[in-house]
């Protein structure tokens, strides 16, 4: 709409103008409306092309700063969810969510500065219909997934405000992860895919210098149909998803624990950031497959052999 009203205002701006520059007579004021009319004079349609291209240069400069339809009209739409009015009364806070938080760690977040509760949050995350978000409704259902907004809640920093609605602060990762996970894709995978990846990448990694070789481990198990073996998906299950600690029964540790089940979890571990989603985006170059840490670094090795003799030698086997 905003669009269509600025075409028409300029439209008559060049109407306007051509009209100044022929008034001579009634049928030239015709001409003003047939641009292929020989009474139009040169300097007339010089300045009529001159302003049809500040219009297309001014279109083209909106099209690529402005955002896109969806995104515009959710700006000026303050009741759309996600990104509502603040609540009335409301005291804004600045927070910090770190890469690697679960989605059970943000819900305290945000219930420790009285934004919403930790309860409520972790159920809107399950229940409330974001599918006008293109990330979430390309998640395939599954009743293996415990949490199916984990991994999607992008880490940054958020300006949340006080007593909001749980499904409005969901929100605002929500439209954050949409600008930054979209663009990340590896030959093979879907973005779920490589979203779980990403998670597990980020909770085995000791920093960000670690994640590309700690992603060719596991894209290397991979491909050779061997299980991940990631003790962070072990301990994710004791501390988040299995009784008495988390929700869900026994049998989601089939599902999410990568010493039992095939593969990659049934859902990302953990919401992970840039680093980490690059990293599974674009491994290292090698031919390792296992690896542990040891006194803060990671050690690699190619073989299970190699492997037990670099544990022993750390005390670890």
């Amino acid at each position: 709409m905003k669009k269509a009203a600025i075409l028409f205002l300029l439209a008559c701006t060049l109407i306007f103008t051509t009209a100044c520059l022929n008034k001579t007579d009634k049928d030239k004021t015709e001409s003003l409306l047939n641009p292929s009319s020989n009474d139009i004079s040169e300097d007339s349609t010089a300045s009529s092309d001159e302003l049809t291209k500040t219009v297309e240069s001014f279109l083209a400069d909106s099209s690529s700063s402005a955002p896109s339809s969806s995104s515009a009209s959710s700006s000026t739409s303050k009741n759309l969810p996600g990104q509502p009015a603040p609540p009335k009364g409301s005291k804004a806070i600045t927070l910090t969510f770190p890469e690697g938080f679960t989605l059970a760690q943000i819900g305290a977040r945000l219930e420790a500065h009285n934004i919403c509760k930790k309860a409520d949050f972790i159920k809107s995350t399950q229940t409330y219909n974001f599918s006008y978000y293109p990330l979430v409704k390309a998640i395939p259902p599954s009743s293996k997934r415990a949490y199916k907004l984990e991994g999607y809640l992008y880490p940054d920093t958020y300006t949340m405000y006080t007593h909001m609605r749980p499904q409005d602060a969901a929100g605002k990762f929500l439209r954050n992860a949409e600008q930054h996970i979209s663009g990340y894709s590896y030959s093979g995978m879907t973005t779920d895919q490589l979203v779980k990846l990403a998670s597990v990448i980020e909770r085995e990694s000791n920093n960000s210098s670690d994640m590309k070789m700690v992603s060719s481990v596991f894209h290397n198990r991979l491909k050779k149909g061997q299980r991940l073996e990631a003790d962070s998906t072990r301990d994710y299950c004791t501390h988040y998803l299995l009784k008495p600690n988390g929700p869900f029964s026994d049998s989601f540790k089939y599902y999410y624990n990568t010493y039992r089940c095939a593969a990659l979890p049934a859902g990302p571990i953990c919401n992970p950031g840039a680093a980490a989603l690059n990293a599974a985006a674009h491994p290292a170059s090698t031919d390792y497959l296992y690896f542990f840490t040891a006194k803060g670094k990671n050690y690699y090795q190619k073989t299970m052999a190699e492997h037990e003799k670099q544990l022993k030698k750390f005390g670890m086997g």
